[in-house]
């Protein structure tokens, strides 16, 4: 674990061993790798197409993402079956960046420090489906992807610093700014009882003995008290 003052891991000649340990006399082999172009454009990289990030930084980052890699598909499959909201799935895939970090404690302190760069990319997809506000939506959602990203940075920080504290921890501390910043708009009491008789419509229009006699009749009873109630707000306002 990182101390509270120490930087980031940094590995002299990282590619020269792993070029050694693949059996290549050198880290040429990486080297041409890194140049090599494909139908004239560079190779897609998750360490990002800036020309100044060096083969060996792109090489940590992107040794990262293939270890993350796991833990984000378990939270992605996770997500889509429970159909998490995005502050649900945000935070669960907060706790996976801690996870990862804890698990892969050296990879994670290696420079560039930090999260793996795919979380970038996801935040921001995240971010798209914040809804419209005053200002234009890409702008909004491209700061909340930026702060989103801040806060995986501060997790794997927290889980690298403070050895004594659990991933969830790590989590715990940044997730109300998560919540504030993902938050969902509130759904109506309206909303709520026209969704809740929409779906009561469709299902008694398929099975009629979805309720009994009784709750029927004090469904029927709500329901006139209900409409008697509208009718009046309706015309009111007309």
């Amino acid at each position: 674990m990182l101390g509270p003052d120490q930087p980031p891991i940094r590995l002299p000649g990282i590619l020269t061993t792993v070029a050694r340990r693949a059996y290549f006399a050198s880290a040429e082999p990486v080297y041409k790798r890194w140049r090599a172009r494909q139908d004239g454009q560079p190779i897609p990289r998750w360490a990002g197409p800036d020309p100044t990030v060096k083969p060996g930084a792109a090489f940590v980052a992107e040794a990262k993402v293939v270890a993350f890699w796991p833990y984000r598909e378990g939270v992605v499959e996770t997500a889509d079956a429970l159909e998490m909201t995005p502050t649900e799935f945000a935070i669960a895939y907060l706790r996976v960046v801690a996870a990862w970090a804890r698990e892969e404690s050296l990879l994670a302190a290696c420079h560039p420090a930090g999260a793996p760069p795919c979380v970038a990319e996801d935040m921001a997809i995240l971010a798209a489906r914040l809804p419209e506000h005053d200002q234009p939506v890409t702008e909004t959602a491209s700061r909340c992807a930026d702060r989103l990203t801040a806060l995986a940075a501060e997790v794997v920080t927290g889980v690298l610093t403070h050895p004594a504290r659990s991933p969830a921890e790590a989590v715990d501390a940044v997730q109300e700014e998560v919540r504030a910043l993902l938050a969902e708009p509130a759904v109506s009491i309206a909303d709520r009882v026209l969704s809740s008789a929409t779906d009561l419509t469709a299902r008694l229009a398929a099975d009629r003995t979805g309720i009994g006699a009784r709750q029927a009749t004090r469904l029927r009873a709500v329901l006139r008290d209900l409409t008697a109630l509208v009718s009046d707000i309706a015309e009111g306002q007309s």
